[in-house]
């Protein structure tokens, strides 16, 4: 009996996550998320590289570093590897049940890139689901419920996303500034649902607001480019053609200056272009077989 216990404990051991996995749920993901959210992407790079060879050799491997990898790729372009770094990110949550709230988001993130908005709302209501029992900060679970609101914005139920991004906005206080790339994008997201809803001046005053999030903490980030979009999008629908040309060209200028020509916010940019039969359609993603075409 004394025997059997010992082995049932031993097995528990070897299959309960380690300290150090439940370490990097804690501390790691906030800090990967802040020094991307900060645009320090040179040390957000070294800093994961560091946590995955580490983890490899003490082969308590990590989600959370996994999954800020697939954050890190997506900021700068690389969508393959994003992709790559996702799939074990999610095994390895699977395995260890820790790591399941970033893994879930980022996945989340990655799906509305790639233009599966179905898909993209589905792993967003679970991160908000893992993000609630993990106790994240409301403005990083209000961020999680503005990825479903942008899923369901593309997919046509403007309805729900109006729901979603109002649950969100409100856990964005406005005088908020520590969390930039959270922050920023759930006012980005409720900007590009309420131009969709016609209000172009409302959305458009969320979007400065979260410009002057960046601006305050003196940040260069990606999210300069993704303002720009939103207020290009807003514009656009809004009739002002000339304003959303000369905020396109910002952004696409501002993502080659950091990033590459490649970039899906390039490709989303050209999709926002007047003459395009689908402009005004996306904001985020490489989808070559939806690429404007002239009309």
């Amino acid at each position: 009996m004394l025997r059997r216990l010992n082995l049932f404990l031993v097995f528990l051991l070897m299959s309960a996550p380690s300290w150090a996995q439940n370490q990097d749920a804690v501390f790691v993901g906030p800090h990967i998320d802040k020094l991307i959210g900060e645009g320090r992407y040179k040390e957000a790079q070294e800093f994961i590289k560091s946590g995955i060879d580490k983890s490899a050799i003490l082969k308590t491997y990590s989600a959370t570093y996994y999954a800020g990898a697939a954050k890190f790729y997506m900021e700068i372009g690389s969508v393959r590897d994003a992709g790559e770094a996702l799939k074990a990110a999610d095994t390895i949550a699977a395995n260890t049940g820790v790591g399941n709230d970033i893994t879930a988001r980022e996945q989340a993130a990655f799906l509305l890139a790639q233009g599966d908005y179905s898909a993209a709302a589905s792993m967003a209501t679970k991160a908000v689901r893992e993000s609630s029992y993990s106790k994240v900060k409301s403005v990083v679970l209000a961020y999680c419920r503005s990825l479903e609101a942008l899923a369901r914005l593309r997919s046509g139920d403007l309805k729900r996303a109006e729901k979603l991004i109002r649950g969100a906005l409100q856990d964005v206080p406005k005088d908020n500034d520590s969390e930039p790339l959270f922050a920023s994008r759930v006012l980005f997201t409720g900007c590009l649902i309420e131009s969709h809803l016609t209000r172009y001046q409302e959305g458009q005053e969320l979007c400065r607001r979260g410009l002057e999030v960046i601006e305050k903490k003196k940040i260069d980030s990606r999210d300069v480019s993704l303002a720009h979009l939103a207020l290009a999008e807003s514009f656009f629908l809004s009739g002002d053609l000339a304003r959303s040309r000369e905020l396109i060209a910002k952004s696409m200028d501002h993502t080659a200056k950091m990033f590459q020509a490649q970039h899906q916010d390039t490709v989303s940019a050209l999709d926002l272009l007047p003459g395009c039969r689908q402009c005004g359609r996306y904001l985020h993603g490489p989808r070559s077989s939806s690429r404007c075409t002239p009309s």
